[in-house]
């Protein structure tokens, strides 16, 4: 029988590796296996197959139907008409919007990848009635998830 859970890297694990060796889990039948952290950047614009979730263009879209509003009745005061002083403001609308949020998107994404840690994946060889024992240690030292795996379980094709 398999016990798998996952763990941030932290002190946790350690209280929870060593907590699981003092009831009787010998130190051969743990298996701790660190994740490696995406290392390329996000993709500023999402894609048909992808999508983090964060827009860029709704802060400038937003912007530009406000200067192009204002534009387009200031524009009557103005020499060039409404509808070019319109324009005008539109693009200078989208810009000043898509620097704005380029810029809140770039400080956000540094602050999430220094606060995301590591995970850990842990891997326990038990007997049947160690597992209640294991998985409440587990849970108790704060495992992101628990799952057992049992040879006898798996179906082969």
């Amino acid at each position: 029988m398999y016990i798998i859970s996952t763990f941030e890297h932290s002190n946790y694990l350690e209280l929870a590796i060593t907590s699981i060796q003092m009831k009787g889990i010998k130190k051969e039948s743990i298996l701790c296996v660190p994740m490696d952290k995406r290392g390329e950047d996000k993709q500023l614009f999402d894609t048909l197959h992808s999508s983090d979730g964060l827009s860029l263009l709704d802060l400038p879209i937003i912007l530009a139907t406000m200067f192009c509003l204002f534009g387009g009745i200031y524009g009557f005061l103005l020499t060039w008409g409404p509808i070019l002083w319109g324009l005008i403001s539109m693009v200078v609308g989208f810009g000043i919007g898509f620097m704005i949020k380029l810029i809140i998107t770039k400080k956000y994404d540094n602050r999430q990848k220094s606060l995301k840690a590591t995970e850990v994946v842990m891997i326990i060889n038990c007997d049947d009635h160690q597992l209640d024992m294991i998985r409440d240690t587990l849970w108790r030292h704060n495992a992101l998830g628990v799952s057992r795996l049992s040879l006898e379980d798996i179906v082969y094709v």
